[in-house]
């Protein structure tokens, strides 16, 4: 079944998917819509959500967000990233949209909208992953080090959005469905069975001023994701054509159903 949305979870409890198995947790829904019918650009709305418990621990500050964009490491990428709004989230330090080594950060504040180059941004530095295409934090000089500003960060329960313009080069993805589906079978790609797995994933958050399960505090966190079930529906795809078995299957019953009401309207007329 088609999908415009899905989930992704993040799971501390393990390394296996966890850089320090700190406990947090946390969410990302992605949302795809078609800007426009006669392009191929699309908007993405993002949901971040730490979802960490609210009272006891593991707690902690949610303070950047990471991902891979499909085919990124083509030489002519899958998806182009186009623009990014903060929109009131505080995510506006963002790595992935400049092409200059020196200055490889670009700051974008609340309710404005970030353009990227027209070439390909260097990817952003999220050690011990590998680099990922885009990454946002609340503040600081990149996203995988420094102690940062963990008061702009989302606090456990607390829930912020921010929202992607990005375009398909593929002509054969040129609808929301589908590209909602390239994205959800990125993220699905790694499989994390054993410690250090998490190092191969395709989106991670980023956690600080984390306390553990067991109480330890001053402890950071690198969580990867992976994406749940997707909600089953119709998408903007045109419904297919019956499958041929289940085609013929529903003609005979129509054919044998159709001579059931006649051989009853002769049996009324010859009792009549």
């Amino acid at each position: 079944m088609a999908f415009t949305s899905f989930d992704v979870l993040f799971d501390g409890t393990t390394k296996k998917t966890s850089s320090e198995a700190t406990g947090v947790s946390g969410k990302m829904t992605f949302s795809f819509k078609k800007k426009d019918p006669l392009d191929n650009k699309y908007t993405l709305d993002l949901t971040i959500q730490n979802t960490s418990p609210v009272a006891g621990n593991p707690s902690g500050s949610l303070t950047a967000f990471a991902f891979n964009v499909p085919g990124a490491s083509n030489r002519t990428p899958d998806f182009k990233l186009l623009e990014y709004e903060p929109l009131i989230s505080n995510f506006g330090d963002v790595f992935g949209a400049s092409t200059s080594s020196r200055y490889p950060e670009v700051n974008v504040d609340n309710n404005e909208i970030l353009k990227f180059p027209t070439a390909t941004p260097r990817t952003a530095a999220y050690a011990p992953f590998n680099n990922f295409t885009f990454c946002a934090r609340d503040d600081g000089n990149s996203c995988h080090g420094g102690s940062g500003h963990t008061d702009f960060g989302l606090k456990d329960g607390e829930t912020a959005s921010v929202r992607f313009t990005l375009a398909s080069n593929l002509s054969n993805i040129n609808s929301a469905s589908l590209v909602a589906q390239s994205f959800y079978d990125l993220f699905k790609r790694p499989t994390f069975t054993k410690d250090g797995d998490y190092k191969n994933a395709q989106i991670a958050l980023r956690f600080q001023s984390v306390t553990t399960s067991s109480g330890r505090t001053g402890k950071s966190d690198k969580v990867a994701g992976y994406p749940s079930l997707p909600p089953q529906g119709p998408g903007d795809e045109v419904p297919g054509p019956l499958p041929i078995l289940g085609a013929a299957t529903a003609f005979a019953f129509s054919r044998k159903l159709r001579r059931r009401i006649s051989v009853t309207g002769s049996e009324r007329a010859v009792t009549s």
